[in-house]
């Protein structure tokens, strides 16, 4: 199998000056950790031109199969009825008071959930994207946990959402997600796992439900 899937890690200074020119970024501390009853870090992502844009850490001490129970029974980053009606999650709510506090339009670049056994990370797709999408997603991982997990005989140590499809185009790659249709497919067509017995990434199909096998290339931006 041939794979170009590149590993993206955000880094971070302990004192990120940016970070803390946001304001309310305590409260949405606070609020997420109560939540999801986890540790939380935020910073500023050092992504060029995304600056504005937050990288969130939850370190949960909980392994995958225990969150994934927890989302199934309603008791982990649950939102309240009223709100889910109003197409809300409780990561949108806590972004809203951000933007409204500060006056300026502030996103989610990245959201990382650190488990016992599993780092997932997710990656933003357009505006608002992550936390629109975050109740689907951690729903999709549970339908898929089966699949994902190898038919429950292992874990992913760290599972990417999401990767896309690269095709040749003259001598350049070119991706098949374009800008118009990111949000809209990008979250639910390949993720890429790492397992610990292998060195190089996986990709998972979630149309399939299976690991992807032959010659294919993908990243994720």
């Amino acid at each position: 199998m041939s794979h170009r899937f590149k590993k993206v890690k955000v880094q971070f200074t302990s004192q990120d000056k940016g970070s803390r020119d946001i304001l309310g970024l305590e409260s949405l501390q606070n609020s997420l950790e109560k939540d999801f009853f986890s540790h939380v870090n935020i910073r500023n992502s050092s992504v060029c031109c995304e600056q504005n844009n937050l990288v969130i850490e939850l370190n949960c001490a909980l392994g995958l199969h225990e969150v994934l129970f927890h989302i199934q029974q309603g008791t982990w980053g649950t939102n309240q009825p009223i709100m889910v009606n109003k197409g809300l999650t409780v990561l949108s709510q806590h972004m809203q008071s951000i933007r409204e506090i500060n006056q300026t339009f502030i996103d989610v670049e990245e959201l990382s959930f650190i488990l016992k056994d599993c780092h997932i990370i997710i990656k933003k797709q357009g505006p608002e994207s992550i936390e629109h999408e975050l109740d689907a997603i951690l729903s999709t991982l549970a339908e898929n946990y089966v699949y994902l997990t190898r038919h429950l005989t292992e874990t992913p140590n760290e599972i990417f959402i999401p990767v896309y499809e690269e095709v040749s185009a003259g001598n350049h790659l070119s991706r098949l997600a374009n800008p118009t249709r990111i949000v809209d497919k990008g979250y639910y067509s390949y993720w890429g796992l790492y397992f610990e017995k292998h060195t190089q990434a996986v990709i998972y199909d979630l149309k399939r439900k299976n690991i992807i096998s032959g010659d294919l290339n993908l990243l994720n931006l």
